[in-house]
């Protein structure tokens, strides 16, 4: 491995090699312009992260080198692994008063997982698999019993040239930015890279809309309009520090019914789309404590119909972000680290990609960072302006918003064998302020149809303890909204009326103790009281629940209960308005005998049974409910592996 020569004014200590997270150190030689490691036995096949250091002896450590290591098999090898279970219960009571006539009286659910890797000389294949079952359909959509949630196929050529491949079913594109943000759909993807990751290429095929159909869009969505292509390249062009320039390119083009920020929404028939392309620059800078980036992205795309209105409209965005953070080149300023960042983003109105819909348009944000530690505590604080209508266009509202936060955890260190903290544990704290400002111009009122001018302050205080027998926190939030607007007409009719100032206080206390193997005790408390200053009206809401577990005969006979107590109280200033309450109350319990015990190669069996219990209490007659339901089953389960 090559690498830049050490520090020639600094008195160099000694020279490390770390490869896949292991030290290598003593298997190195020393060469002109590198090292040699020579390993007798060690690392599988696989490709590893690499790195040479230089310690010197001021304590200083620079990174010398690093690089994609790619180990080749010698031989063949297989690794695999299979979890499945199969439930299945049937209800044997249930309240006279609830009509179950339409539900079903038997129910069946499980799941299965499996994962496969396999080696055969530089050829490499994989897959994996997670499907769902259910009878009943709950939660499926499209509506089947079965659910194929995740898949995929791989398989790829490694050499030392590099590796090339070719996957196909659940395709997640690595990239965060302004064409591609948690882009995942179904699809195919070919792939390619040289072995210290300098050069990066991948082209992909994939379905515009999720799904979980065990039917539809496998490989490759049959449909024109549910079609989405793209790819990416990423180049290092300096050989020797690969890190100091990353130039990016990408490009997608699709079509779907799925919407955006802005979107003319007509119908759910309707279809979107168009294209985007952008550029990306990564350079870093001071042994990793300066990076700097920069996006720039165009699209052309119809967000109203592609049969309706305008047509395709063109429009751009861009990105820039300057982070520095504590290391080696940068001093740490007493703390013992600190990171601290500025970026700005503006996205115009008519930008859009089809795989980052949610990126809101017209909006350009300003943003600075700061987060440091030292010891236990640390502290995170961010500022930020956001204002929409960038073009300053006469029929658009301008909206700004300007926000700030500042929160602060510490964790002290304590001795938990003396002192009070061998009773109530080892504490953490958290606290934290946010303010946000939302205000626009009178002026813009009729454009928008109402009057914003308000601001937003967030308080909380917070504390928890751990002990080996148990847990517990406490935590306060407090959140104030102080509105300046006002009513808005037009034509004589009132379109807006204000809310008015509201305050909205939040309690909440958790504890889980568990005083022995067999018992495991969670209660729960929430209370939150909402007012609207104005009008005087208050919310309140109190929730209590308690969840636990206790093993009659462990790992044989176990008990799981829960309770839920919800209590609404909703009270009006206005002596017209009806006060109203509620209180809704929900349990469960259940029984499992573990028949059988699950092995290797061989299934466990668990017989339960398990009850239901829910009543709501309403002021309103009409809305009080009691049911309850006792059901019997059965869980079968398997689990099996290879090593290799």
């Amino acid at each position: 491995m090559a690498f830049q020569q050490p520090l020639q004014d600094k008195a160099l200590e000694s020279i490390a090699v770390e490869i896949g997270g292991y030290d290598v150190t003593p298997f190195i030689e020393r060469t002109d312009d590198g090292v040699i490691v020579s390993l007798d036995s060690g690392l599988e096949a696989g490709t590893y992260q690499a790195y040479v250091l230089a310690f010197y002896s001021d304590g200083e450590i620079q990174t010398l080198s690093e690089s994609q290591v790619t180990i080749a098999a010698s031989g063949s090898s297989t690794q695999w692994n299979l979890n499945s279970t199969l439930s299945t219960q049937v209800r044997v009571a249930e309240d006279d008063t609830t009509d179950y006539r339409s539900v079903d009286h038997r129910q069946s659910n499980g799941a299965l997982s499996a994962d496969s890797d396999h080696r055969d000389g530089n050829i490499h294949t994989s897959a994996r698999l997670q499907a769902v079952y259910d009878n009943l359909h709950q939660g499926h959509y499209p509506d089947s019993e079965w659910q194929l949630p995740e898949y995929q196929a791989g398989i790829a050529h490694e050499s030392d040239a590099g590796t090339a491949g070719v996957q196909v079913g659940n395709y997640a594109h690595p990239n965060e930015d302004l064409l591609f943000s948690g882009y995942q759909r179904r699809g195919v993807n070919l792939f390619a890279n040289n072995p210290e990751q300098t050069l990066k290429a991948s082209l992909f095929g994939t379905a515009s809309e999720t799904t979980n159909s065990v039917e539809q869009d496998l490989f490759w969505p049959e449909k024109q309009n549910n079609q989405t292509l793209g790819g990416t390249l990423a180049v290092s062009p300096l050989t020797d520090n690969p890190e100091r320039l990353t130039l990016g390119a990408s490009y997608v083009d699709g079509k779907g019914t799925s919407t955006g920020s802005g979107f003319t929404v007509l119908d759910d028939e309707s279809i979107y789309g168009g294209h985007s392309w952008g550029f990306t620059l990564d350079s870093i800078w001071l042994n990793r404590s300066l990076w700097l980036h920069w996006q720039k992205a165009q699209s052309s795309f119809d967000s109203d119909g592609l049969d309706y209105g305008d047509g395709a409209l063109d429009d751009d965005a861009d990105k820039w972000l300057v982070q520095l953070n504590s290391g080696p080149d940068l001093p740490a300023f007493g703390v013992d680290q600190w990171q601290l960042s500025a970026q700005r983003q503006r996205v115009g109105e008519y930008f859009y990609s089809i795989a980052n819909l949610g990126l809101p348009g017209d909006l350009d944000t300003r943003q600075l960072a700061l987060y440091a530690n030292k010891g236990g505590l640390s502290l995170n604080t961010e500022g930020q302006h956001q204002q929409n209508n960038i073009e300053d266009r006469a029929d658009r509202a301008t909206l700004t918003v300007r926000y700030f936060g500042l929160d602060l955890n510490y964790t002290p260190g304590v001795d938990l064998q003396s002192g009070p903290w061998r009773y109530i544990g080892s504490p953490s704290y958290t606290t934290y302020y946010h303010v946000t400002r939302n205000s626009q111009p009178r002026s813009d009122v009729l454009l928008s149809g109402l009057d914003v001018d308000n601001t937003q302050r967030e308080y909380s205080v917070g504390a928890s303890f751990s002990h080996e027998r148990w847990s517990w926190g406490l935590n306060y939030a407090l959140v104030k909204t102080d509105d300046r607007s006002d009513p808005v007409e037009q034509n004589g009719f009132e379109i807006y009326t204000p809310v008015g100032d509201t305050e909205n206080h939040l309690t909440s206390l958790q504890l889980s103790w568990f005083p022995n193997e067999r018992l495991t005790l969670s209660p729960t408390l929430q209370w939150n009281q909402y007012k609207e200053l104005e009008n005087d009206n208050a919310y309140k809401t109190l929730n209590a629940g308690i969840d636990g577990q206790y093993a009659f005969i462990p790992n044989k006979l176990l008990m799981h209960v829960n309770y839920f107590y919800g209590h609404y109280d909703n009270r009006y200033g206005d002596p017209d308005s009806l006060d109203t309450q509620q209180d809704n109350h929900t349990g469960n319990l259940q029984l499992t005998w573990k028949a059988v015990e699950a092995k290797r190669l061989k299934p466990g069996m668990d017989w339960f049974l398990k009850g239901n219990y829910g009543r709501q209490d309403d002021t309103i007659d009409a809305n009080d409910y009691e049911s309850w339901q006792v059901r019997l089953g059965f869980s079968v389960y398997w689990a099996g592996y290879n090593e290799g």
